[in-house]
């Protein structure tokens, strides 16, 4: 099928001519001396390109930009009898695809015919990348209410992470418990827990879960969910094993092994005997270890097991040993190395002793001291938990 055109310009002898040779090109063409008419045939129809003569009266430039402006993104080509730079300029900037000078390109059938040919080109393209352009759009708009879905998603789950994190400051016995998660993402895949068990017995958990995310954060309720069950156990069934880190460790080895999900955790468990002050605790590969602070000194405590969630066939250790008075017991989730200014893991675990010799009595002062409140965003999850005799 023949290209079609519309033609909007003035009726003489020389669109007589521009007539003849675009039909001779094979083009098949209306022809207008009317604007009115001629804008109202573009507007109806779907024509292939336009050639419009930009005096053709004192609307031309207006209807120009109606043409140029058109969605279709059909091509303009504007005609002129005037020879004025001006008019090439202006017809371009509005988004006319050519300009031909009247009457040369008309006795020349191979230059109209070439800007005819490169007209219909760029028109082709310009549809083309309109299309793609759109799909863009819609896709970025999906995509936009899909993120705002998964924020809000993420936000109530963030919600019910906070949830699940215990009172804090909270005092059991003769000591205070004080913790802070500052999460990398909306979900963290760091975990903290204390509560009293029985009547004598105060447990602790610092859990890190590798990567971030929901699937992170969802190891996190599980955690959760062993250690409440324990308890429960304890209370209800008598059965003690809530007071044994190493055989909790073990206990979340099996069922995160058993869930399939690729992930393992670092874990520190502790019991505080609240009457003998004697502290029962395992570590599986967290880092750094817990330190203890005492007078002015502090160290790291002994002992250090796989994490949990890697292999079948393991088997968890326990320590022992008393907490004196004034004893400051402080854990980190490995994020805070992250944002230590000393290189290498050993410069920065000594770093973390010489800024705790003092042993900051709440995970407040831990943040001021280490100006955790000052970091925008923390490129991973920090926990921290202080555990003070008071």
């Amino acid at each position: 099928m023949n290209k079609q055109l519309v033609v909007i310009q003035r009726a003489d002898r020389q669109r007589d001519e521009l007539l003849a040779t675009l039909e001779h090109l094979d083009y098949e063409v209306r022809a207008f001396a009317d604007e009115q008419e001629g804008l109202a045939a573009f507007l109806d129809g779907t024509p292939d390109a336009v050639l419009l003569d930009l005096y053709v009266s004192d609307d031309g430039r207006r209807i120009l930009d109606v043409l140029t402006s058109d969605k279709r993104e059909i091509p303009v080509i504007v005609i002129s009898r005037r020879r004025l730079m001006s008019d090439v300029v202006e017809a371009l900037r509005k988004g006319a695809c050519d300009y031909l000078m009247l009457p040369n390109s008309i006795s020349d059938e191979g230059v109209l015919g070439h800007a005819m040919e490169r007209a219909l080109q760029q028109g082709s393209l310009r549809r083309e990348n309109r299309k793609y352009r759109d799909k863009l759009e819609n896709a970025n708009r999906e995509l936009l209410e899909s993120l705002t879905h998964l924020k809000k998603d993420q936000q109530a789950g963030r919600h019910i992470q906070i949830k699940m994190l215990p009172e804090t400051p909270k005092v059991i016995g003769s000591y205070r418990f004080h913790q802070h998660i500052l999460p990398s993402l909306y979900l963290s895949g760091d975990f903290i827990d204390y509560f009293i068990v029985g009547n004598r017995h105060a447990v602790f958990v610092v859990a890190d879960v590798s990567g971030h995310g929901a699937s992170s954060a969802f190891v996190t309720v599980m955690l959760k969910n062993l250690f409440a069950r324990k308890r429960s156990d304890f209370h209800h069934r008598h059965n003690s094993a809530i007071l044994s880190p190493a055989h909790m460790l073990d206990k979340a080895n099996r069922e995160l092994l058993g869930m399939e999900i690729d992930k393992h955790v670092t874990m520190c468990v502790g019991v505080i005997d609240l009457e003998t002050d004697e502290l029962c605790y395992s570590i599986a590969g967290h880092l750094p270890a817990p330190i203890l602070s005492v007078n002015g000194t502090a160290r790291y405590l002994d002992g250090h097991d796989l994490p949990v969630g890697l292999f079948p066939d393991i088997s968890y250790s326990e320590h022992r040993m008393q907490l004196p008075e004034k004893a400051v017991l402080t854990l980190f989730s490995d994020g805070i190395l992250e944002v230590l200014n000393p290189k290498g893991v050993i410069a920065k675990e000594q770093y973390l002793l010489e800024a705790l010799e003092d042993g900051p009595q709440t995970a407040d002062d831990v943040i001021k001291t280490f100006r955790l409140d000052s970091i925008g965003e923390a490129p991973d999850d920090i926990a921290v938990l202080v555990v003070s005799r008071v």
